[in-house]
């Protein structure tokens, strides 16, 4: 799949989104989609119901994360995020995390604009791995990443706590190597 990368911008542009860094703007954008409970499902975030909670979830992206907001051009919507956080810059490092708001599911768009954000991981940042963790249950992202050419590496038992209980989570590793010496130049492994 082809993108643009706009460096001025730090845009990403795929056939049918905008992929632009999150702005103090965007809280209600992330109190739509993070206010649906099926979003939080497998998500550590509760269900967000205010726009402050809306807005101490972008001050944590801004400040931790490497994050895109999904705009629909034809609406100018934002519909998602997805990014690179957790970064280890001696191990050239990071994690995947992303989601995408519920009327949205089902029509490719997360598996665009992960891949365009791969390709930036690897290609931009120079990555040479992007785990991804994976609640034990969440068949949907699962099928995702392994659509995306990871591999699942561990069941890491009881990782993480959330609304009030210990969860299993799935480790998924991708590496440059697995992609193509280029990332995100014509990959077949990782084309859409």
């Amino acid at each position: 799949m082809a993108f643009d990368f706009d460096p001025t911008q730090r845009t990403l542009r795929t056939p049918r989104l905008l992929l632009r860094p999150l702005t103090a703007a965007d809280a209600p954008a992330l109190l739509r989609i993070y206010g649906d409970a099926d979003v939080t499902r497998f998500y550590e975030l509760d269900t967000l119901s205010t726009l402050a909670q809306a807005e101490a979830v972008l001050q944590m992206f801004l400040q931790h994360h490497d994050r895109f907001l999904l705009v629909d051009p034809a609406s100018q919507d934002g519909i998602g995020t997805c990014g690179l956080f957790m970064w280890e810059r001696q191990s050239r490092m990071a994690s995947l995390g992303y989601d995408l708001a519920r009327p949205y599911w089902g029509r490719g768009l997360m598996r665009e604009a992960a891949l365009a954000v791969l390709a930036y991981g690897f290609a931009v940042k120079d990555l040479n791995r992007i785990n991804a963790l994976v609640a034990v249950g969440n068949e949907r992202s699962r099928r995702l990443l392994r659509a995306l050419c990871f591999r699942e590496e561990a069941l890491l038992r009881q990782f993480s706590y959330w609304k009030g209980e210990f969860h299993d989570m799935h480790l998924l590793g991708l590496l440059r190597g697995d992609v193509a010496p280029q990332a995100g130049e014509g990959d077949s492994r990782m084309a859409a």
